[in-house]
């Protein structure tokens, strides 16, 4: 702003002529008023010499209407005692006119970057710290802000709180008015963790660890980083649920283990690609093995030898997400005999429903598999023996009627003899008869009641 048309144009024209500036020209306080109340601006450079309202009054008024734009004085020599008035208005900077013009618009254009330098530099800070506050007071986490305090010997002792944010008062249920410029020996009577934010301090490395606190009964992440030269920002992450959590399942799984070491039915616990991962105390009395001799050993090692790879097939169905039902898998102990068992599986899978390993409960049915083919050995005996005496019936009584027949040519006394003896041979024979009979009932009762039955023998394939 200057009165004088020539200066504002060079001003005008040396300025722009950088590329750096993009001025508007004004004559008067007036048309600078109007200017500003529809355009906005980084700088204004006014002479202090104007008609009217001066520049110094210019100044004035901006300021008492709240307006902190970068604002420089020009000068002649002579008005010193103007410009302190000025400084002290609020004045960015000055410039005293010199006799070379081309000197007076590079001392102008300098000036002009140093303070709207400046005022950015002022204005980013400025905008840095309203976010650092924000987040300062918006954090989830507990922040406090301490200086060290040391003795005269320099030893640290103790440390003073300087700030604290919402958080932390919640957490603490300690108000900032209440903390700020006091120890912490003073609140709690102790100075916990002095070693540790000493060393932050000294050292300008952050720490970290976890800690329960008594006060609040909770579990606490607590990180301790330098802040300015002799204090240290402490942040606290409560992670009471979390470690609650990670109590709970270590409780669980130290209850599942008993179970699983307990259990009175064997046991095995395999990964998706086969290999043993766990066996129970029944799972080693069953076969002999001990924990050592399977884990991390394929699931092939107990299988026997003559049917592996279909038995393998069929667990390695379950890395596919299937599972095993009432399956009756053979296995393989450490004698070399062969158990059957039937078997029922569970999967069990991560966080992301990724399939880590599956469990499996088997229940040994070799002797219920050799009773049943006990069982089915005696039926087919019993049915025989009955096969046996129905043809005994038929061949007995033959006999009896040729000798009957003969009888009736030989004198009297024979006769009697032979009749006497044919009817009891007979009798024996009803006696047959009755143990017969005696023997279906006692076959259909098994078939009915103990599911016994009986197909008969296998025919063997005839030749050609």
């Amino acid at each position: 702003m200057d009165d004088e048309p020539n200066m504002l144009f060079l001003s005008k024209t040396f300025l722009e002529k950088t590329g750096e500036y993009v001025v508007d020209m004004a004559s008067s306080a007036q048309e600078a008023f109007t200017l500003l109340q529809h355009n906005g601006y980084d700088i204004i450079v006014s002479d202090y010499i104007m008609p009217g309202i001066s520049g110094l009054d210019l100044l004035r008024t901006l300021r008492k209407q709240g307006n902190q734009i970068p604002f420089i004085l020009v000068s002649c020599r002579g008005q010193e005692m103007e410009i302190v008035e000025a400084i002290n208005e609020g004045l960015s900077g000055y410039l005293t006119k010199e006799g070379d013009p081309a000197y007076n618009f590079a001392m102008l254009s300098h000036r002009i970057n140093q303070v709207v330098s400046l005022k950015r530099s002022e204005e980013g800070w400025k905008a840095s710290e309203e976010r650092f506050r924000f987040l300062y007071t918006h954090m989830a986490e507990g922040v406090a802000l301490f200086t060290l305090v040391r003795d005269r010997n320099g030893n640290p002792v103790d440390y003073r709180f300087e700030e604290v944010n919402p958080r932390y008062e919640e957490i603490f249920q300690y108000t900032a008015e209440t903390v700020r410029g006091r120890c912490i020996s003073e609140l709690i009577g102790s100075v916990p963790s002095l070693k540790e934010c000493s060393q932050v301090v000294d050292t300008k490395n952050p720490v970290f660890f976890e800690k329960y606190l008594a006060k609040p009964k909770k579990y606490f992440t607590i990180s301790v980083s330098p802040w300015l030269s002799d204090g240290f920002a402490m942040i606290f992450t409560d992670i009471t649920r979390r470690v609650t959590a990670e109590e709970q399942l270590k409780e669980t799984s130290a209850y599942l283990q008993n179970l699983l070491k307990h259990a009175g039915t064997p046991i095995i616990v395999w990964d998706k690609g086969g290999h043993i991962n766990q066996i129970n105390q029944a799972f080693q009395d069953l076969t002999g093995y001990s924990q050592d001799e399977l884990i991390g050993k394929t699931i092939r090692c107990i299988l026997p030898e003559h049917d592996i790879e279909r038995l393998f097939t069929i667990i390695h169905l379950t890395s596919l997400g299937m599972h095993l039902e009432a399956a009756e898998i053979p296995i393989r102990i450490k004698t070399g005999d062969i158990r059957i068992l039937k078997w029922n599986s569970a999967n069990i899978t991560g966080n992301q429903g990724l399939l880590r390993v599956t469990i499996a409960v088997g229940v040994d049915i070799t002797r219920q598999k050799e009773l049943e083919e006990e069982n089915t050995t005696a039926v087919f005996q019993l049915k025989k023996n009955l096969a046996e005496l129905a043809i005994l019936n038929d061949g007995i009584r033959n006999p009896l009627a040729v000798i009957l027949a003969c009888a009736e040519f030989q004198d009297k006394t024979s006769y009697s003899r032979i009749t006497h003896q044919v009817w009891e041979i007979d009798r024996m024979i009803d006696q047959l008869d009755s143990r017969w009979i005696e023997s279906e009932k006692i076959l259909k009762f098994l078939e009915k009641h103990y599911r016994i039955g009986y197909s008969g023998p296998k025919e063997e394939n005839p030749g050609p």
